[in-house]
């Protein structure tokens, strides 16, 4: 076994298994076996790799097994797991009874990351948003940025780059789910940041929101005295749990004491309240995406980010693909793809950025959530509900009687549907409150589809 009690300096001739043949789980079988280890990567489907695929993982000496787990995996000095493998799965249990160590991809790429700044961000909502904004100001400062985790490049594919680069300081800025926090030992983030925490993912935490929240805070629990805590402390659970060590960083829209920048919702100001930015200035839409100014504004100042540099791209940032982003107008109807909205929290978000009426696609394969809480915004912002996938029926019980809605089989026909229920000043949204599983190969996909079909309507559509 692998002696974790310490960053394993050097895994040469280790036995090391890889469960998870995705993207995170290639990147790191590539990093260990680079680093002399005797790699397995294994995963329960079957998987198709392409030519070059193979030609890599064969050039680096790396086993696969595919369409199960097998016993060889029980022979391992350790084992990175997937974060899309939970505890309960019977290949965890079997390793952990033969109490072979179980690391993340996250936690162990840490181990071979060069000298450099490292910025995680988490968050139950805007976790893309405000880890591409942080980077978009980074890339050209006085830093060589290189951003990843979750936000699809994994962590263990940014380290062989720069450890090559030697021209500037270096900084790494991470977006990580709970998923990918749950079996961390040694990742030690300088400034770790937890936007908020509502309830997600309700499935895989036994319905109970404090054992969520713990997970998230795993970001924090090496950080020491010299690193820096940066959370949402509007959040009442959040701000009851800060951790003790670091320095902490509050934000929010409600004033805070230890507020280095905060708004009036007209600017954004500096904590003695000279003026930072006028926010007619800046393109996001949103009181969460204002949020995720404000964390980020708390990264720049501590990194010495020069205001000018800061400034320059929060006017031209106009937000990511798949986050309440801007389609086409038409017919005089604007519509918006918000596919990457997967939980009620950030669909509440999404709405408040709305004085329009909106038709909304709401639907998808639900994540145990608890559609009622949308109630309250979905009546004051939604002419209709256009319902897909196989949580129709059940948000359906929530908006009968109350708003209009009607089912869709497709997304076209719910683009469509939409599109002639509209009226000139109308908003048509997509912002599913669900996962994307049941019909799409996830929400990215989601959100393409959704452009492909809204782009291809013609004005005489209605």
């Amino acid at each position: 076994m692998i002696n974790l009690s310490s960053i394993p300096i050097n895994v040469t001739g280790k036995i090391i298994s890889v469960l998870g043949a995705g993207r995170s789980g290639i990147a790191i079988a590539q990093l260990l076996a680079q680093n002399g280890a005797d790699v397995l990567l294994s995963d329960s489907r079957q998987i198709t790799f392409t030519a070059p695929q193979k030609q890599k993982l064969h050039s680096l000496n790396i086993k696969t097994e595919f369409g199960e787990h097998s016993k060889s995996i029980l022979q391992s000095d350790l084992v990175v797991i997937s974060p899309g493998i939970p505890a309960t799965a019977p290949i965890v249990q079997q390793i952990e009874a033969a109490e072979i160590p179980i690391v993340s991809e996250i936690e162990a790429a840490y181990w071979f990351m060069p000298d450099a700044g490292l910025i995680a961000v988490t968050g139950s909502n805007g976790k893309t948003t405000t880890t591409t904004l942080i980077y978009e100001i980074f890339k050209d400062s006085q830093y060589d940025a290189y951003c990843g985790g979750n936000i699809g490049i994994p962590f263990s594919s940014l380290i062989p780059q720069a450890v090559k680069d030697a021209e500037k300081p270096k900084v790494f800025i991470l977006e990580m789910s709970s998923f990918q926090l749950e079996r961390i030992i040694h990742f030690h983030p300088d400034v770790a940041i937890i936007l908020n925490v509502t309830d997600d993912h309700m499935d895989r935490y036994d319905h109970d929101l404090n054992l969520y929240l713990k997970a998230k805070l795993n970001i924090s629990k090496n950080q020491t005295a010299k690193d820096l805590f940066i959370y949402f402390s509007d959040d009442s659970l959040l701000s009851s749990n800060v951790p003790l060590l670091p320095q902490k960083r509050p934000f929010g829209l409600n004033d805070n004491p230890g507020m280095q920048v905060k708004t009036d919702m007209v600017s954004i100001m500096t904590k003695d309240g000279q003026e930072y930015l006028n926010l007619k200035n800046i393109k996001l839409l949103g009181e969460h995406n204002l949020l995720n100014i404000l964390a980020t504004l708390n990264v720049t100042q501590h990194f010495n980010i020069s205001k000018d540099r800061v400034i320059e791209v929060l006017k031209d940032f106009s937000g990511i693909e798949h986050r309440l982003e801007y389609i086409r107008t038409i017919n005089g109807i604007d519509y918006f793809n918000d596919s990457k909205a997967t939980n009620v929290e950030s669909v509440k978000y999404a709405l408040k950025s709305f004085s329009r009426p909106v038709i909304i696609i709401l639907g998808g394969r639900d994540k145990d959530s608890d559609f009622s809480i949308l109630l309250p915004y979905l009546k004051e912002h939604v002419k209709h509900v256009l319902l897909i996938g196989e949580a129709a029926s059940k948000i359906e019980s929530v908006v009968r009687n109350i708003l209009d809605y009607s089912y869709a089989d497709s997304m076209e026909s719910a683009v469509n549907d939409a599109t002639h229920i509209a009226q000139a000043g109308d908003v048509v949204l997509l912002a599913p409150a669900c996962a994307s599983f049941d019909m799409f190969e996830n929400y990215e996909h989601r959100g393409r589809v959704f452009k492909e079909i809204v782009l291809s309507i013609t004005e005489d559509r209605k």
